[in-house]
């Protein structure tokens, strides 16, 4: 049994949008081409691989879930024999986790620079917390991950020491009796520094707003619902750094570092090299 690789591309567009109108725009093909790829690699698979309801895509059956794995290592493969040929192309897909501090960054603007120059390279990233993509990256299930991690640690390779600092909107006044804080869900390392730093200060404080979007995080500093602790690279007026001779503890270092998976494709060396000589040149050192 030999699967067709246009399939499996398209079946791998479906299971990541739930959509067969957006993987029929993503390859370039018709709705009623992609429905026939799929009835193929379902009659030759032998048992349905997706759940659909009124013609809409609900959900990857088991058996689908199961083969999507084995269907992302052999479109890499391929991906990767048609690269070794042609030295100037970049081709393949790639599994990026971020954490959610990068979409305060340039990041965006960089990876549409990189989809630009290599339009045949297919990029899935994934925004969560620094611990979290730290732990699944060492279980293989990224290409390619940045994380935080604490100075001197050693989970991934170290890019860059970033100063994490208190940060207010404009109006912010210290509160002596109980510290609000605008932080992270847990995992973040920005989070548990934070807190630590506190707790051995013997500080006060309270969660007044938590949230993994950086925009949502940004807001809520701004209007004065509490304060947030930052890389100082990711302060921007109207947010600022607070003084420390307010009573806050001096927070540590951290050091922005990334993982490789277990691939060693050409095209997630050449991500790899383009995202981190970026955020080196956009970081503010220690």
């Amino acid at each position: 049994m030999n699967f067709d690789i246009d399939c499996l591309r398209s079946f791998l567009v479906i299971a990541d949008t739930m959509s067969f109108s957006r993987a029929a725009e993503a390859v370039g093909r018709s709705q009623s081409t992609i429905s026939q790829q799929m009835a193929k690699l379902e009659m030759q698979v032998g048992k349905p691989l997706l759940t659909r309801r009124k013609g809409r895509v609900l959900e990857l059956t088991v058996e689908g879930d199961r083969f999507a794995q084995y269907a992302r290592r052999i479109l890499q493969l391929n991906d990767e024999a048609y690269a070794s040929m042609c030295d100037d192309v970049l081709v393949g897909f790639v599994r990026l986790g971020v954490p959610l501090d990068f979409f305060g960054r340039d990041f965006t603007t960089w990876l549409a620079r990189f989809k630009t120059k290599n339009p045949m390279v297919g990029i899935e990233v994934e925004a969560n917390q620094s611990e979290s993509l730290m732990k699944r990256s060492a279980r293989g299930e990224f290409d390619l991950a940045f994380f935080k991690q604490e100075v001197g640690a050693r989970a991934g390779t170290s890019m860059l020491t970033e100063q994490l600092v208190w940060v207010s909107g404009p109006n912010y006044s210290p509160d002596d009796a109980s510290i609000p804080l605008v932080l992270f869900p847990e995992g973040c390392a920005y989070r548990r520094l934070a807190l630590s730093a506190l707790k051995q200060h013997d500080r006060r404080w309270h969660l007044s707003f938590v949230s993994p979007s950086f925009e949502c995080l940004k807001a809520a500093t701004l209007e004065g619902l509490g304060i947030t602790v930052l890389a100082r690279a990711l302060v921007q007026p109207p947010l600022r750094i607070i003084r420390q001779d307010i009573g806050l503890p001096r927070l540590p270092a951290v050091e922005l570092a990334y993982a490789r998976g277990r691939t060693n494709s050409r095209t997630v060396g050449e991500l790899t090299s383009f995202l981190a000589d970026r955020l080196t040149a956009a970081g503010v050192p220690a």
